[in-house]
């Protein structure tokens, strides 16, 4: 029997000493010290607060506010070994008293733990020097923000605004706040109006317009604009994720005015006998939306061919068929009619380089265009008498020769039978 009662003793104290171990390894102690009547000890957006200090009854009264709430969440009055307990996110934090202390402030010393200190933010824990009204609370502040391109539908050349704000619809003030605004790629700045400068505070519920700019298009398409973004922090330095806008898509149609010329040479007939003539036409025609000026249309004759005369629009410069037009309108045409003559048999081609000038409506420099145009083959073959030509030239002279000699012998007889 003396046996089983110290059996029993023994393993009363074994559970004792478990006990006492598993509470121990449950919590971790986050304060172990004094605090002066009216200052605190914060973990997260929670102060606990040393509201007031009785040294001669032992006791003391315990504050616990919650953010920036001027009334306390819990008022507990302790005396000393007493604790309590509440929660922080789920977790447990038990609040001790160890003992009391006076002096021109009086002080009370605290033992404070809590079931996992993974959910404390490092940044807001420790003693506050007077309570919870000079607690700096990890506040969460949230930038929306929205990009506008207008209008969305240009032409090349044209100016569109760009205006990007922002909003912080969080609870705190968004703090160390830097912007940062991509520019679009075939796009020209033409003003900036409105555009941060480092870093700003964007307070809790303001809104803001951050960038008003404008662009003038350059190039035809359909362009993203690339969201605007920003870094910040909160009131205590914890960092958020970037906070980005939308991406407005605007089109770019091709708005540019050009002239464009369209010349085409016309002859009557592709094959002509050598020593034979070409009657050839010029048409000239503005099939663009701009008006052309100093207007050049030069007539290429290859060897082989020789220009013979021409319209009176058509002049000869430096050897060269040329047609000068000071200016020429919107869908305006002229024709102007030549000759050529076929000097040597082969096949040739007849061409015509032209250029001249336009405005664009965009660029004040007048823009510089040519083209050129060439004909059918033109076949070149031998005359009708040609092949009298190719013979050895004593078939010639020998006849006439003998038709000489011939001749004088008949006249000389002629004269002596006379008389």
């Amino acid at each position: 029997m003396h046996h089983f009662g110290k059996t029993l003793t023994f393993m009363s104290l074994a559970v004792l000493l478990l006990l006492i171990s598993t509470g121990s390894a449950s919590g971790k102690t986050l304060f172990n010290d004094t605090i002066e009547e009216g200052d605190g000890y914060q973990i997260n957006n929670y102060v606990i607060e040393v509201a007031e200090v009785v040294y001669e009854h032992e006791v003391a009264t315990i504050h616990v506010y919650e953010d920036e709430s001027k009334t306390p969440k819990f008022d507990k009055f302790l005396s000393l070994g007493d604790s309590f307990t509440f929660t922080i996110e789920g977790e447990d934090v038990e609040v001790t008293l160890l003992s009391v202390y006076s002096g021109i402030s009086n002080r009370a010393k605290l033992s404070i733990t809590i079931t996992d200190a993974s959910i404390i933010n490092s940044k807001t824990l420790g003693e506050v020097d007077g309570g919870h009204t000079a607690a700096v609370l990890p506040k969460t502040p949230i930038l929306e923000m929205i990009k506008t391109v207008e209008p969305d539908g240009i032409g090349i050349g044209d100016v569109v605004t760009v205006k990007v704000s922002v909003t912080n619809t969080g609870d705190g003030d968004a703090e160390k706040v830097i912007f940062s605004d991509p520019t679009p790629a075939k796009f020209v700045l033409q003003e900036t109006l409105i555009a941060p400068t480092g870093q700003t505070t964007i307070k809790k519920g303001e809104m803001r317009l951050i960038y008003v700019y404008t662009l003038r298009s350059t190039e035809p398409g359909t362009f993203v604009f690339d969201p605007s973004t920003a870094v910040y922090s909160n009131s205590i330095d914890d960092e958020f994720p970037q906070a980005s806008s939308n991406a407005p898509v605007i089109v770019v149609e091709d708005s540019i005015k050009k002239a464009n010329l369209d010349v085409v040479l016309v002859l009557d007939e592709y094959t002509v006998d050598r020593r034979g003539n070409l009657e050839g036409t010029i048409r000239i025609k503005n099939t663009g939306e701009s008006p052309a000026s100093a207007v050049t249309v030069n007539v290429l004759v290859p060897t082989g061919l020789k220009y013979s005369e021409g319209d009176p629009g058509i002049e000869i410069i430096s050897g060269v068929p040329t047609i000068y037009m000071e200016s020429f309108g919107v869908q305006q045409e002229k024709e102007m009619s030549f000759r050529l003559k076929a000097i040597d048999e082969g096949t040739y081609t007849l061409s015509t380089q032209s250029s001249y000038l336009f405005s664009d409506g965009i660029d004040p420099n007048a823009q510089s265009a040519s083209s050129t145009s060439v004909t059918n083959a033109i076949y070149v073959k031998k005359g009708k008498y040609d092949y009298l030509l190719e013979q050895p030239i004593y078939v010639y002279i020998v006849p006439l020769l003998v038709t000489g000699v011939v001749a004088g012998l008949l006249f000389y007889r002629h004269r002596q039978y006379k008389f």
